[in-house]
């Protein structure tokens, strides 16, 4: 067994006459930030992991150390990375799909004494008993993700999409209800809706009319008049023009006045 800055060296084989492996590096977890999904004690860390190592597999070599909770992978160690690790990967009808790069993985055992029995592992064997890799790599991997993400099944694709509608109905029902109700939902938001407990305005063409007229008059009152320059000199010349025509019409009220005397004394 070759250790290396505190890590266990094993090789990882794909059939039992390997002579030239690759080389994973494994020791037990263990952060001074304390993560509820990699609990201490119970998980072991794996650097160097293939892109074609799956999650199954793991689970069928290390499964010999002790029953295993959970296996993630990530691209770099760090308590967020796992989670965008599988981002997108879990929504319906995505085709987002985890990179195929080389990863880190997390293996979480049920017990405490597993951890020292993966440790003590020689090498990390991808066969069965009879020598068969229990991994798909190359052509073969390459042709089965084609198939999978790409060759849809008719029936399998319309009970998904039969499954997601029904959950789909099910929270817009959820949403009315709440709207009704007034309620907050998970996140702390409520829904407002012309059935809750305050209707609001009925959505009219009269209606909308009247609430435009209002924001107008009441933009136009926090309107800046006079403030800046070309408002001043603006404002000069429509008081001119203003005063000009009020003069024309005072004007043409005397000369009516003056026609309409009755009383002429000269």
């Amino acid at each position: 067994m070759v250790e290396l800055e505190g890590y266990v060296v094993v090789p990882l084989r794909t059939t039992p006459d390997a002579q030239h492996c690759h080389s994973v590096y494994m020791r037990e977890h263990f952060i001074r930030l304390m993560d509820p999904n990699k609990p201490k004690g119970r998980t072991l860390f794996l650097l160097n992991v293939p892109p074609y190592v799956t999650e199954d597999s793991l689970r069928t070599v290390f499964g010999r150390a002790g029953s295993i909770e959970a296996v993630e992978f990530a691209a770099k160690p760090g308590k967020e990375e796992t989670i965008k690790w599988y981002e997108g990967s879990g929504e319906p009808f995505s085709t987002t799909r985890p990179p195929f790069v080389f990863k880190v993985a997390y293996i979480v055992f049920e017990k405490n004494s597993s951890i020292g029995k993966a440790l003590a592992l020689q090498s990390i064997d991808l066969f069965n008993s009879s020598g068969e890799c229990i991994i798909k790599t190359g052509m073969e991997l390459w042709h089965d993700e084609y198939d999978s993400n790409y060759l849809l099944d008719a029936q399998k694709t319309k009970l998904q999409i039969s499954k997601y509608m029904a959950g789909y109905d099910k929270r817009e029902r959820a949403a009315a209800e709440a709207a009704k109700t007034g309620e907050a939902d998970a996140d702390g938001w409520v829904t407002v809706g012309k059935e809750g407990r305050n209707a609001g305005f009925e959505q009219k063409a009269s209606v909308i009319g009247r609430l435009e007229e209002k924001v107008a008059r009441g933009n136009k009152t926090k309107e800046l008049k006079n403030f800046y320059t070309f408002q001043i000199r603006e404002s000069k010349m429509q008081n001119i023009v203003e005063m000009r025509k009020k003069f024309e019409e005072d004007k043409r009220k005397i000369g009516l006045l003056k026609q309409s005397r009755r009383f002429k004394p000269f």
